[in-house]
């Protein structure tokens, strides 16, 4: 069964938890606002769902949001144990993936994501 925080919101999947650590990579791009809407599309359907099906994996989040004219994009995928994600990054667990039309959409093209440890992830679940 799942611990409860001391916000009363259950703990999925972290540290704080007692459990072992989790881990999640984070990458994020930026494009033109223009194609905001395309890319978006894009990056869930060529992108997240691509993750969400990799063995290993314990979800996916996708951001985004509008400065001005760019739009910045955030993936964060979480993972049970650095070997998870090794089994398909290889040995560098920070190179970053690019998907086959980034270099149309995004203004850089970023080379890391970042690797960090999931200290609490606490959620309030519906009963």
């Amino acid at each position: 069964m799942p611990s409860v925080s001391a916000a009363g919101k259950t703990e999925l999947h972290a540290s704080v938890s007692g459990r072992r650590p989790i881990f999640a990579r984070v990458w994020r791009a930026r494009t033109r606002f223009p194609d905001f809407e395309a890319y978006t599309h894009y990056l869930y359907e060529s992108g997240v769902l691509k993750i969400e099906r990799m063995q290993g994996c314990l979800g996916v989040q996708m951001f985004r949001s509008i400065t001005g004219d760019v739009a910045e994009f955030t993936v964060t995928s979480f993972w049970p144990t650095l070997e998870a994600i090794r089994v398909w990054s290889g040995d560098d667990l920070t190179r970053t993936r690019h998907l086959e039309r980034d270099p149309e959409f995004l203004l850089e093209l970023p080379e890391r994501v970042a690797l960090v440890e999931v200290y609490a992830n606490d959620w309030l679940l519906p009963a």
